[in-house]
């Protein structure tokens, strides 16, 4: 099976697959290094319903086509958000919420990686990263309140360093994402893919109830506080910071 979320062809711009036990997602805009845009967020959520819904799939792969793994935001969609022509609070990825996938995510990352991106890695269990991969967070230079991510980070990286990433907005290398916990295993760029899928492969042959059993209690112990309510109210605070925004850039 080799099927878009919505059942579309390949050459949609998220494409969803399952092959022995691993369901890929795979961000298919490589000529705007797969910047993401309203109908990516649906395509990615409707994907990730699918293969935690589907008992063939154990384990699940994030990739992206082309030179980049994601350059986060459509800058188009940025602005019709910042200008409240899109709704900005419902362009979130589903399996950001945590305890909705019971299933292990891998994800593989070639070359940039910044703001969504950096979330995935961040939701994903397990990252590989290509030696010349490069991170940035620029959402606070650009006035974006990001929500997710300081939420997200506490699963993997400390303090300390998502804050110097979020703050500064700086380029970040492979071995910045290595030192930190942000990937597992930094490895040549043209072995991101078979690395990452043979692990996904790897981990699908395992029982499945207590793969899932082992994954929630990992995330269970490490979260002081509700990580849920955390995001609500992190969401509402950004919509009333968006919205008096707004209030003043009208006329």
């Amino acid at each position: 099976m080799d099927l878009t979320a919505s059942g579309q062809t390949p050459s949609a711009v998220v494409v969803r697959s399952v092959s022995e036990g691993v369901g890929r997602i795979t961000l298919n805009r490589p000529g705007k290094r797969n910047a993401m845009t309203p109908e990516m967020f649906d395509l990615f959520n409707a994907a990730m319903r699918s293969h935690e819904a589907d008992d063939e799939v154990r384990a699940v792969l994030i990739l992206g086509e082309g030179a980049a793994f994601c350059a986060g935001g459509d800058l188009g969609m940025i602005e019709a958000a910042n200008k409240g022509a899109v709704d900005a609070d419902g362009l979130d990825l589903d399996f950001f919420q945590p305890g909705l996938i019971t299933k292990p995510i891998i994800c593989g990352i070639n070359g940039a990686c910044v703001g969504e991106g950096v979330a995935m890695a961040l939701a994903s269990d397990i990252v590989i990263c290509g030696r010349s991969a490069r991170f940035a967070l620029p959402e606070v230079a650009l006035g974006i309140p990001p929500v997710d991510i300081p939420l997200l980070a506490a699963r993997r990286v400390g303090a300390n360093h998502i804050l110097e990433a979020l703050l500064t907005g700086d380029w970040k290398d492979s071995g910045w994402a290595e030192k930190t916990g942000l990937v597992n295993e930094v490895v040549e760029d043209d072995m991101v893919t078979a690395t990452a899928a043979s692990l996904a492969q790897k981990i699908a042959g395992l029982p499945t109830s207590v793969v899932a059993l082992v994954k929630s209690l990992v995330y269970e112990a490490r979260g002081g506080v509700d990580p849920a309510a955390l995001r609500r109210e992190g969401a509402a605070r950004r919509s009333r910071l968006r919205q008096a925004a707004i209030d003043r850039s009208v006329p």
